[in-house]
């Protein structure tokens, strides 16, 4: 078996495992991939460095720190696994620089990983997205500060697993050309399904029901009157929620079509290259499509900050209305507030207490110009 200078067999260079010869479609279509890589690599690097300096600098704009606002870091997870395919699919200048795809080499490799980490990464945090927001929907409240770290911690390491088994199950030269960039090649099917597609699937369908889950318990709670909020606070967790739905939307759409054609050719079905340009020039604008939405969503995110330290909730006194650490509250968790003061039983004298809770908007630019959030609970007894 001949190779080349560096050790590798020969045919890897040869069609159909490379592409020596770029006609004009594909030469355009990478073309564009590479610009839309780099809209996105911009719109995640200025987002990333904002959050990035709010997180540190936080005391000179806001009363609480940013990086306790768990929707918000999980936010930045996500635009960071963003960051991480846009820097993949860049490489497709590369290839148009050569008007080849030839591999395995050290681009090759190098968008094939990056594709392969950005795409299971950003699908698990879209999911996690998910299951954060219907966990605060259902129990009105967040997880620890502890717990919530940990388990940043254990969605990285199990997307870096899944990209590291793929040259450690596959060999050296897993990362080969498909289609119209480098990625696992076609000869290794049970890996691209084992560590690729059935995840991406699992995030896909598993988003929609929880989120399902989320809206039906809150419609129910709602026909039930068994969570009485005022108006104003089911119109803020409405729009959060919304808001953080709209992430998961976002991702089916962009990523749909490329994985829906990988099956396709699982199946021997193969598709058009024209397709699968179009489908990657999809898939990596999920970069400054995430970028955009939160800038769009930020406000509605606020509401999650009532609660963003994870503590269980206290009553509201005087003294700590307006505290840094005031929680969202169920109205009817005041029952026993109210039974400790003699209020317990039906008819006699009403009593109407409303609490206000007051928070910097975290999107203020400065000190001067920061706009304030407020929320209401009120609770009713009556006293015989």
């Amino acid at each position: 078996m001949s190779t080349n200078s560096n050790g590798v067999p020969s045919f890897y260079y040869e069609a159909p495992n490379s592409l020596t010869s770029m006609d004009s479609s594909i030469y355009h279509g990478l073309l564009a991939i590479g610009c839309l890589a780099t809209v996105s690599l911009i719109f995640t690097t200025s987002l990333l460095s904002f959050i990035t300096w709010r997180m540190i600098d936080w005391k000179s704009h806001y009363t609480s720190a940013v990086g306790r606002n768990q929707s918000v870091v999980l936010i930045y997870q996500l635009i960071l696994a963003d960051f991480m395919q846009s820097l993949g699919f860049l490489i497709s200048f590369h290839w148009v620089a050569e008007r080849q795809i030839i591999g395995p080499n050290g681009a090759c490799f190098t968008q094939g990983w990056l594709i392969q980490l950005g795409d299971v990464a950003s699908a698990f945090f879209v999911l996690s997205i998910a299951i954060h927001t219907t966990y605060q929907v259902i129990l009105s409240r967040s997880l620890s500060y502890k717990t919530f770290v940990g388990c940043i911690v254990g969605v990285w390491g199990l997307a870096f697993l899944l990209t590291s088994l793929v040259p450690i199950v596959g060999g050296r030269y897993v990362f080969q050309r498909a289609g119209v960039w480098c990625w696992i090649s076609s000869n290794n099917e049970g890996l691209r399904l084992s560590l690729h597609y059935i995840w991406i699937f699992i995030v896909e369908f598993g988003s929609i029901i929880v989120y399902a889950l989320g809206f039906y318990y809150l419609f129910r709670a709602k026909r039930l009157d068994s969570i009485e909020i005022p108006n104003r606070s089911i119109e803020g967790m409405r729009k959060a929620r919304t808001a953080m739905l709209a992430y998961a939307i976002v991702y089916t759409i962009l990523s749909l079509p490329l994985a829906a054609g990988r099956m396709a050719s699982m199946s021997n079905n193969e598709l058009s290259n024209e397709y699968y340009l179009f489908a990657g020039a999809l898939f990596t604008s999920s970069g400054w499509v995430d970028t955009v939405l939160y800038t769009l969503t930020r406000r509605a995110l606020l509401f999650n900050e009532l609660n963003a330290y994870g503590r269980q909730p206290r009553p509201a006194t005087a003294a700590n209305t307006y505290g840094k650490d005031a929680g969202f509250q169920r109205q009817g968790s005041t029952d026993s507030i109210l039974a400790r003061n003699g209020f317990g039983s039906n008819g006699g004298i009403k009593m109407e207490r409303t609490i206000r809770v007051e928070m910097d908007d975290l999107e203020s630019s400065g000190n001067s110009q920061r706009g304030v959030q407020e929320y209401y609970v009120t609770a009713e007894a009556f006293k015989p």
